[in-house]
């Protein structure tokens, strides 16, 4: 994702336990920035894994963006939460982080 000059960025943290189970198939995730109902952010995680394994990625989110939401969209267009992850925001932040 990129963003235009003019537009700052913050990084926030996605953390969770992936599930236990036995596909390999890979999902998208989308963080949502719940305020104003848009699509801030995505990762790709697999659906499941073979034994518990803990996740954090960084990624960048436009820093106008509010509170998060982290999951997935069903066929029919409803987002769905994912229990198991969440969104972290840096407590402390001094300013937005350059493109």
């Amino acid at each position: 994702m990129s963003y235009t000059a003019g537009f700052g960025a913050m990084e926030v943290t996605v953390r969770g336990i992936l599930p236990i189970g036995d596909t390999t198939d890979n999902e998208t995730y989308f963080i949502v920035d719940e305020a104003k109902a848009a699509i801030v952010g995505q990762v790709i995680l697999p659906k499941a894994v073979k034994r518990s394994l803990a996740v954090a990625i960084t990624v960048k989110v436009p820093s106008t963006a509010g509170s998060f939401a982290i999951g997935t969209f069903e066929d029919g267009g409803k987002f769905e939460v994912a229990s198991f992850l969440r969104v972290e925001v840096p407590t402390g932040a001094v300013g937005p982080v350059g493109r």
